[in-house]
């Protein structure tokens, strides 16, 4: 089944400290309109139109690691990029820029070079965690006096997009049918939107595992779609009177794993 996937680009101002003796510290807000829920019986986490990943920014002398220094004319630097994500599944970060510069009085844009400061992905930043990576930035060293540039203050405003998997919870249930050769046990896996979020794409996909106490009776069934939202794997026919219990495993990311006894 394909992965369903959700984008959102953003545009949002940013002010920023950028002169000679200045230590850039940003902060920008990507906002995802959409809803990722956490593992079952887990909380869900809802993002809103005010609520997303953030993004901070550093400036170091070192692309490889994030060691604090100083623009200084005419010495290459890097600008850090290192996006937070509150959200209980992994985002991907597909692209981070400055769009565009205001520049402070006396300092013009056109000593600031970001011309290589455009982000193009992929930057996985898995659940509730960070990752950070670099772009080159740099003071241009025009031969002139540049004392007008300390300290001053650039406004920035960022672009950039971002797409997590939508994850939906299951419920499994475990039924007996009874014939000549024995009872059959078939496990329904059903998948359901939460409040808010887009309607299930597809029936669950992965396997489910029959067992009874520490025994396997079915290992790892392949489910077969019988529904919308509905999936179906069987075991058996056997023999004798049996407490089963089915585990439901996702494969792909989309579903949440569950299980239940009967």
């Amino acid at each position: 089944m394909k992965q369903l996937r959700r984008t959102k680009a953003v545009r949002q101002a940013s002010t920023v400290a950028l002169g000679i003796a200045a230590l850039v510290i940003a902060a920008l807000v990507f906002i995802l309109t959409s809803i990722a829920t956490g593992p079952t019986k887990s909380p869900k986490f809802v993002l809103t139109s005010d609520t997303g990943f953030s993004i901070t920014s550093t400036i170091s002398s070192s692309p490889t690691r994030q060691i604090a220094a100083l623009l200084y004319p005419g010495v290459q630097r890097y600008l850090w990029y290192t996006a937070h994500n509150p959200m209980k599944v992994p985002i991907t970060v597909t692209s981070m820029s400055v769009a565009d510069v205001t520049s402070p009085a006396g300092c013009p844009t056109s000593n600031l070079d970001y011309s290589s400061t455009t982000f193009s992905g992929p930057l996985v930043v898995p659940a509730s965690g960070t990752n950070a990576v670099s772009v080159p930035i740099s003071l241009i060293d025009t031969g002139t006096n540049q004392d007008s540039c300390e300290n001053t203050t650039f406004s920035f405003d960022y672009e950039g997009t971002a797409t997590y998997s939508e994850v939906y919870e299951t419920t499994t249930v475990v039924t007996s049918s009874e014939d000549q050769s024995g009872l059959t046990y078939t496990a329904k896996v059903t998948a359901s939107a939460a409040t808010g979020q887009d309607p299930v794409p597809s029936s669950p996909t992965g396997t489910v595992t029959f067992t009874e106490g520490a025994n396997t009776i079915c290992a790892s069934v392949p489910l077969t779609s019988t529904g919308t939202t509905t999936s179906t794997a069987t075991c058996g026919p056997i023999t004798g009177e049996h407490t089963i219990t089915a585990t439901y495993t996702n494969t792909d990311a989309n579903f949440d794993s569950s299980g239940t006894g009967s």
